[in-house]
């Protein structure tokens, strides 16, 4: 973290002097912080490129020849936080530069190094409440985080935050993730009030005691916005940020979540649960499944569930993990029925081949499911320091869907197939990071309806390797 304090030069004082000459307010002044996250990606190998394209709930095609690929990227985000001489009050700016490909001469990758790559990330106030001492609002462009499997990304919103006497910790959040009729075209007439994409979300968490954390959660989400026509709920896009621009919806999510941990004769166990029920309407929506005929119903009832456990004890310089993940699915794409559990805006990566992984910008999926089919995925990993800052993960995941998918013979296959991966993570200063991964996949034949046409034959058909690094910085 580097800070950059104000001085009472003589340049200065003149600013502050004609400042206070002119402006109405009083001039506090700012302590400034500056922060950094310098991710230089490589992809070294994959031999599915265009498994690795749009991500989604699911936007990869494995082809039968398709190219190997392999390629530099960065991706940077700096921010400053202007805190206030009182430290009440505090203003957040960041930007990133985005996914720009060594000698990707449209972002500035380059010759020459022109180009447009810069974006607006965060934007917010943050400030302590008058006469409180731990209760903050903050509001404006901001990460927004009510469950890693339902809703935890950038989105526009005002948060409150704070301790009860209770000593509940809670957060109190309204925001609006859409705001405009399908084609960007602003508001129709028909609009009015409330008719935008808004969630209302409670988190409320308890430390009960040094070895136990709980909390509960409710997220309500609501849309009305009128455009020309039906939106499109897609299999690919399965998720509630693809349909907010043209569609009505009612859901509510209810969560529970605990964190325990004990010291044992072995070592340290953990115990980790989530558990997650929607339910609610989505209207004025088709529904696009990945094969066969578009579903004709504009009115669906939505009622899904998610679980996740994590089982693990830590001994010595390793950790062993067991984490299970189970998403509803829909069995029946031509029904009024919405049984796959639906997220917002969320980035998962127990997968390094079905989720997102080092080059995080081009994955197969970032929900905690795949299509509309949901997941069921068991995984064990072990992690082991070699030193304290060399750290060497393997993982195997058995990926399967909650709800068998149609072949092109006519058959079904739950089975997505069985990964094997592994990292390494090396910290040469405290500051930096230079790791690998690499991933291979014995697909199963569920796989098989995501081959192009000409593969589908209801086997799988190709398995899938993926190998990347990076080398980052963070201040």
């Amino acid at each position: 973290m580097k800070q950059l304090k104000l001085k009472r030069s003589p340049l200065y004082l003149a600013i502050l002097g004609a400042a206070a000459m002119y402006a109405p307010n009083p001039v506090m002044a700012a302590e400034f912080d500056f922060h950094g996250d310098m991710n230089n990606r490589f992809q070294a190998y994959t031999n599915q490129r265009d498994w690795f394209r749009t991500g989604n709930s699911g936007g990869g095609t494995l082809k039968e020849s398709d190219p190997t690929e392999s390629y530099g990227e960065i991706k940077y985000r700096f921010w400053v936080t202007a805190t206030s001489d009182n430290e009440m009050v505090k203003g957040v700016f960041a930007t990133e530069i985005g996914g720009v490909r060594f000698g990707e001469s449209s972002k500035g990758g380059g010759y020459s190094g022109d180009g447009k790559n810069i974006e607006t990330r965060w934007a917010y106030v943050d400030f302590v409440l008058p006469d409180t001492v731990d209760q903050h609002l903050k509001i404006g462009l901001q990460p927004v985080s009510v469950n890693a499997h339902v809703w935890n990304e950038t989105a526009t919103a005002a948060v409150l935050t704070g301790k009860l006497q209770s000593g509940i910790d809670y957060q109190l959040l309204w925001g609006r993730g859409d705001s405009t009729n399908a084609g960007g075209s602003g508001d129709s007439p028909q609009d009015e009030g409330w008719d935008g994409a808004d969630n209302f979300a409670l988190n409320l968490d308890k430390q009960f005691s040094p070895n136990l954390n709980a909390g509960i959660f409710y997220l309500y989400q609501m849309n009305n916005q009128v455009a020309n026509g039906f939106g499109v709920v897609e299999s690919r896009k399965y998720e509630l940020k693809h349909i907010a621009d043209n569609s009505e919806y009612s859901v509510s999510n209810l969560g529970a979540t605990f964190d325990y941990n004990t010291e044992t004769s072995a070592g340290r166990l953990f115990l980790k649960g989530t558990a997650i029920a929607q339910t609610g309407t989505i209207e004025g929506v088709n529904f696009k499944p990945l094969n066969g005929a578009q579903n004709p119903n504009t009115s669906y009832d939505l009622s899904t569930f998610l679980g996740r456990g994590e089982l693990g004890l830590q001994f010595g310089p390793n950790t062993v993990t067991y984490t299970m993940v189970y998403a509803s699915g829909d069995s029946n794409e031509q029904d009024s029925n919405f049984d796959a559990f639906i997220s917002t805006d969320v980035d998962l990566t127990d997968s390094m081949i079905f989720q997102e992984n080092m080059t995080d910008d081009d994955y197969f999926a970032e929900t905690p499911y795949i299509l509309d089919k949901g997941y069921f995925m068991n995984k064990i990993q072990l992690d082991h320091k070699v030193r304290p800052n060399v750290k060497l993960s393997g993982m195997l995941v058995y990926n399967r869907l909650a709800e068998a998918i149609t072949l092109a013979d006519g058959s079904s296959s739950k089975d997505l197939g069985l990964e094997f991966g592994g990292r390494v993570s090396y910290l040469p200063y405290p500051s930096l990071e230079i790791a690998a991964e690499a991933a291979y996949l014995l697909a199963g034949d569920a796989v098989d309806a995501l081959e192009e046409g000409a593969l589908q034959n209801g086997q799988s058909d190709k398995d899938i390797v993926h190998v990347a690094g990076r080398v980052r910085y963070k201040f």
